[in-house]
């Protein structure tokens, strides 16, 4: 038989995920979430190119 997953409860899960964050947080954290959307997707097309070179071989 399986093990059931564990849960985990943060004490903070009654907070919006923004709430009680200042403006100034709120903003970088919202530039760093661009950041690496941003690295994401570059990554994402890297891996495509990769992915389209093999198949033609």
């Amino acid at each position: 038989m399986s093990k059931p997953a564990e849960i985990i409860n943060s004490e903070s899960h009654d907070l919006l995920p923004d709430e009680g964050v200042d403006g100034d947080k709120l903003f970088l954290r919202q530039l760093k979430e661009e950041e690496i959307r941003a690295k994401l997707e570059e990554f994402a097309r890297e891996l495509a190119q990769v992915q389209a070179e093999r198949d033609r071989h």
